[in-house]
């Protein structure tokens, strides 16, 4: 939007929960961190919670029926009168395009995703139906509240992930414009970005007990800092320097991965499964689904719960009909079903309550935090890092203690800080920065970038089999020109130009004058290509550029540019005769860095939440 919006609107998407929160202009400029949430209210367990689930109903047509709790609920009864065959249900969806990408999947037009009973659904409907049902209920709340806000002036912002690659955000960017939200008023932000931004516009009297001079002190202007975005599907890390103005610097590529707090209850449910087995699991979750969920809710309360010096174990809620399920099927009682496990001694039942050895308990967390302390330690170790002073924890799952104390008692010289509500920074951040979007000044260039052009061969330097005749002169083909390159710092704002020309002098090259021009725009992850067949490389866009009158003259003469433009870029060719510009954005790439000791085999175990074919 080339003027200020009225009203900017939030929404994150997450693998847990979701939820949406906005600001009116004069609000914000009275004081940014005014952002209005919403509550949300789960009639099963009475409780009001800063985001709803991520869950989503559909019927037996895949039109939309209801979100989050009220999903969660109305498929309760769908279970308990046997009818699921008749409704799609689909939960925590956000890792499945996250999850499609990683296994090679092309998800930039559509692909499918499994409900919960195995039946396939267009993912772009489950998403564009998300981002629809928030912009209802935003318009609905605004109305009831007597606010008034002309549609075309709202900008509306949507958080993702800073590992998600090109395809994600592409994909993100349609299902927003398939939900009715016009491509000039929407924009991504990264999540970790957007929870430091709110950090620094926070007014102390906002912060957790204790941490006001820790605040202070990390965003003074030049401070470094790493931003842990821990959600329950992934977890990025962003390595930022505080500017004057409040603004921000991006000084090192993002990390992380899918270990966010999700790990954890399927490594509770893996656990479940071995003592138990699978078949009584399955039976008590299609008998008892009511039950099955606020046993799964107790656990994620538990998970986040502090515990004292003194405690041995954990207690989390154990449901009843699954004790009696399991017994039956045993022909054993609890006791002696947990004597003769391997956990035996680690756990016990009293009542309604399973109480978890606290050595067991923290197994849960091990791959997670692991796969944390390690991705944290490969940005420290980087020079543009090493003075990194503070460490931020933002999402839901930074809630949790172990991590809390996992970062403080490896990284003991940084200051470590959760902000307050850390698991509504996000949202609170992506408002702020849809008011001011170049508060991010710079970001590091994690691909380098360039166009495939042709040059005169040169026979001493240059391969033979990429010769070719043109025009009666012999040209050197698949040459990659460099923009930008890999691991610099490249400002909001800038521009690179790269000259392309072309010429069509001869008679057998005349009827290409009616064809289209095809800039490739290609990336690599080396610093210094010299071919874009070199390996690493690879096409990312294209610039389709139509002739101009529907002829090109013989000559051709223009110039493509490279325009960074907050998470993306803007490609353009400019035709140097008639000034026309033909743009497309081309987002900018963040590169999430593969480790040897992918542990993906280890978590391939059965997940009763998860009723497919990948179960084993």
């Amino acid at each position: 939007m080339n003027e200020p919006p009225q009203c900017v609107v939030a929404i994150d998407i997450g693998s847990a929960g979701c939820g949406y929160a906005f600001s009116a202009d004069y609000t914000f400029c009275n004081n940014p961190c005014d952002v209005a949430t919403y509550r949300w209210f789960a009639e099963v367990g009475k409780f009001a919670s800063l985001k709803t689930p991520a869950a989503i109903l559909f019927d037996s047509h895949q039109q939309f029926v209801s979100f989050g709790y009220n999903a969660q609920e109305k498929y309760i009864t769908i279970l308990e009168s046997n009818d699921q065959n008749n409704w799609y249900y689909i939960e925590g969806y956000k890792m499945a395009l996250y999850s499609a990408v990683e296994a090679g999947e092309d998800v930039r037009d559509d692909f499918s995703i499994k409900e919960m009973g195995g039946k396939a659904v267009s993912a772009k409907t489950v998403f564009s139906s998300t981002i629809k049902y928030f912009y209802g209920h935003f318009l609905k709340e605004v109305q009831e509240q007597n606010h008034s806000f002309q549609r075309e002036k709202v900008h509306w912002i949507i958080s993702v992930p800073a590992i998600w690659t090109d395809p994600c955000k592409q994909f993100m960017r349609e299902s927003a414009i398939m939900a009715g939200i016009p491509g000039k008023q929407f924009s991504l932000v990264y999540e970790p970005e957007a929870a430091s931004i709110y950090a620094r516009f926070l007014q102390i009297d906002k912060v957790d007990a204790g941490q006001n001079k820790t605040i202070l002190k990390t965003f003074q202007p030049g401070t470094k800092l790493l931003v842990v975005d821990a959600g329950g599907g992934t977890v990025d890390i962003s390595a930022q320097e505080v500017l004057d103005e409040y603004g921000l610097k991006i000084i090192h590529k993002v990390r992380g991965g899918d270990y966010g707090g999700n790990s954890v209850n399927m490594a509770y449910r893996q656990m479940l499964f071995r003592l138990f087995s699978g078949p009584s699991l399955l039976r008590f979750k299609k008998e008892y689904p009511m039950d099955y969920m606020e046993m799964m809710r107790s656990f994620e309360r538990t998970k986040i719960r502090p515990t004292k010096p003194d405690d041995k174990t954990v207690s989390t809620m154990i449901a009843a009909p699954l004790l009696e399920i399991s017994e039956e099927e045993s022909e054993c009682n609890i006791h002696e079903i947990i004597k003769s496990s391997q956990y035996a001694n680690q756990l016990r039942v009293k009542r309604d309550k399973l109480l978890i050895n606290l050595a067991l308990f923290k197994e849960f967390f091990e791959h997670s935090l692991n796969e944390l302390v390690i991705d944290m330690k490969a940005v420290l170790e980087h020079k543009r890092c090493a003075d990194v002073s503070a460490v931020m924890l933002v999402g839901g799952y930074a809630e949790c203690e172990l991590l809390r104390n996992i970062v403080t008692q490896t990284f003991p010289q940084k200051e470590v800080f959760v902000p307050h509500e850390g698991g509504l920074s996000v949202l609170r951040g992506a408002v702020i920065y849809g008011h001011t979007p170049k508060i991010v000044s710079s970001r590091i260039c994690n691909y380098t970038y360039g166009i495939a052009v042709s040059k005169p061969f040169k026979a001493d330097v240059m391969p033979i089999d990429k010769c070719y005749e043109h025009d009666g002169e012999l040209w050197c083909r698949d040459i990659f020109e460099i923009s930008y390159k890999i691991d610099t710092v490249v400002n909001i704002g800038d521009k690179k130009q790269i000259e392309l020309n072309d010429t069509f002098l001869l008679p057998e090259v005349q009827h290409r004058r009616e064809e289209p021009l095809r800039v490739d725009i290609v990336i690599s992850d080396k610093e210094d290509p010299k071919f874009i067949t070199d390996e690493g490389c690879r096409k990312h866009a294209m610039i389709i550029v139509q002739p101009p009158k529907g002829q090109w003259p013989q000559e051709v003469h223009g110039y493509v540019e490279f325009e960074i433009a907050g998470t993306e870029m803007i490609g353009s060719y400019i035709n140097s005769e008639t000034n026309d510009r033909t743009s497309i954005i081309i987002e900018f790439l963040p590169r999430k860095e593969q480790r040897v000791g992918n542990d993906s085999e280890r978590r391939r175990i059965f997940d009763p939440d998860r009723i497919d074919t990948d179960n084993e």
